[in-house]
């Protein structure tokens, strides 16, 4: 499955390793896509128990899409995506300094076929980082803090 989120140059990828903070309470990555996939799957099933469907049923129902007897349209995946204007959060980066203060958009596809669900999140800090200069690198060496230290 491919990212459905649309792509905005100021959202990048979060990391399985990093940390959200949603008001007080905190996630891995990793683990808030579990749960957001679990949450998702249920709300799935709950759908399928008050419409009288089987899960089976459900996913052959949905498989296509008939706009006619002659057209049918073969379906793929169910989603579900967080406002487009994304969530107030918090991302505490692995190598980073601090808590980056942000938006999340979080999207949850289930794949029809596969039964597979996967969740994308993507974040955009409210402060754009800085630029890095290539003379950062250097700054940071050994020799160049010798050398200034001599000056």
């Amino acid at each position: 499955m491919k990212d459905k989120i649309e792509s905005n140059n100021n959202y990048e990828t979060v990391g399985d390793e990093d940390v959200l903070l949603f008001h007080e309470a905190t996630f891995m990555v990793r683990r808030f896509k579990e749960l957001a996939a679990s949450q998702f799957s249920k709300i799935v099933e709950i759908y399928v128990e008050k419409g009288g469907y089987s899960p089976r049923k459900m996913m052959d129902w949905m498989s296509e899409l008939s706009i006619n007897e002659e057209t049918k349209i073969m379906g793929g995946d169910i989603s579900w995506n967080s406002p487009q204007e994304g969530i107030d959060c918090q991302v505490l980066k692995i190598g980073s300094k601090g808590w980056e203060k942000g938006k999340v958009q979080i999207e949850v596809n289930k794949n029809l076929k596969s039964g597979e669900t996967q969740t994308s999140i993507k974040f955009c800090p409210d402060e754009p980082l800085e630029p890095k200069s290539p003379l950062d690198d250097i700054r940071q060496s050994e020799e160049y803090k010798k050398l200034s230290n001599n000056h």
